[in-house]
């Protein structure tokens, strides 16, 4: 199991969404710890977000454990944690935003090992 003082070994910023929709896909081979810290900015009712893996970056999967959408009525910095979990790759997505069109959403990944 990872400590809290592990090393990161795999950082990465995703493009940003402006719009519903996914961001690029990251390959994380090897990682079982993953991290992400997102920021919404300039939120009109709220959005609903997704964290999303993959075993052959083509048909992905909600790496919530009960398949839940995260829903943020605020502005502000998140973060959502999955650990002990293996998957090849990962990605953000915006799945929907209510009040508006203005949102923007900006994810860090952070990814360890056992």
């Amino acid at each position: 199991m990872q400590s809290q003082d592990s090393p990161v070994v795999l950082k990465h910023n995703f493009t940003q969404l402006k719009a519903v929709g996914e961001t690029d896909s990251l390959n994380v081979i090897g990682m079982s710890y993953h991290t992400f810290k997102y920021k919404i900015a300039s939120i009109n009712t709220n959005v609903v977000l997704r964290f999303e893996g993959s075993d052959d970056s083509t048909d992905w999967f909600n790496l919530d454990d009960n398949r839940i959408d995260i829903t943020e009525t605020a502005n502000g910095t998140y973060k959502k944690h999955k650990p002990n979990f293996r998957c090849d790759y990962v990605r953000g997505y915006l799945v929907s935003e209510s009040g508006g069109s203005d949102v923007t959403v900006d994810i860090v990944y952070i990814g360890g090992k056992e």
